[in-house]
């Protein structure tokens, strides 16, 4: 009898000590969900290569191995600076980051995954990372292309909010042309190809208002250069010929 009531005891402590220590035991629908309340952006189609996104960028796929997004996944646009070498590839090289898809998340994944697979191409890998080490692309701006374009672009960081499933880098780029006004700005943004410094960037306008106050300058003196002399000279022997000319 003392024995069962042992047993009974030894079964209400152990019912009850999790109650007392305050474990909770309610489930959780998904633990690894990550929060933020930075802005989000949709998948508006399935894949992990150049998929679209509803924010008007598209993205490849940055941690191989991981679940590729789905239709209607959310992602948070993370405010970080992308990998200098994908937006060198995509800024100088991008002809070729447009010629074959696979090809391109292929080299993707070379550079953030260290994985090389069969379309990955070393020769360009290698022109790649020699120029990153000379140029710091911003996550947004413009390179001039000739005199009549210009390329626009932006970089962003694409998050999951599911840990397993793959983060992307999304890019939004197009080719402009080049007006009197935006001419001006692209020579004091992007004839520079490093990263412009937030605290020079009051030197720069005035750079460039000074030369342009230098070249009206410059056009004033080759008119007045031109000029035939003064009016009030001409004038003056003007009438001297005519009087000169009544005396004879």
């Amino acid at each position: 009898m003392k024995l069962k009531a042992l047993i009974l005891l030894a079964i209400l402590v152990m019912a009850v000590s999790p109650v007392i220590a305050g474990n909770n035991t309610t489930p959780v629908d998904n633990p690894t969900q990550y929060i933020s309340d930075e802005p989000m952006t949709e998948a508006l189609e399935s894949g992990d290569s150049n998929i679209s996104f509803s924010d008007g960028y598209n993205g490849y796929c940055i941690e191989w191995g991981e679940h590729s997004a789905e239709k209607g996944d959310k992602f948070y646009i993370h405010d970080s600076d992308v990998d200098n070498n994908i937006k060198t590839f995509f800024v100088y090289f991008y002809e070729e980051s447009q010629r074959d898809v696979i090809a391109t998340q292929h080299m993707i994944w070379k550079f953030t995954d260290n994985k090389q697979f069969s379309r990955f191409n070393q020769t360009l890998y290698d022109k790649i990372v020699e120029k990153a080490k000379t140029v710091q692309v911003p996550n947004d701006g413009t390179l001039k292309i000739n005199n009549t374009t210009e390329m626009v672009y932006s970089f962003r960081n694409f998050i999951s909010n599911i840990n397993e499933y793959q983060n992307y880098f999304g890019y939004r780029i197009y080719f402009r042309n080049i007006t009197p006004e935006t001419n001006l700005t692209a020579n004091s943004t992007t004839t520079n190809t490093s990263t412009p410094n937030p605290s020079n960037q009051t030197e720069v306008k005035a750079n460039t208002t000074q030369n342009a106050t230098y070249n009206k300058e410059e056009i004033a003196k080759i008119k007045s250069s031109h000029n035939t002399g003064n009016p009030l000279v001409i004038l003056v022997l003007s009438l001297a010929v005519i009087v000169f000319k009544r005396r004879l």
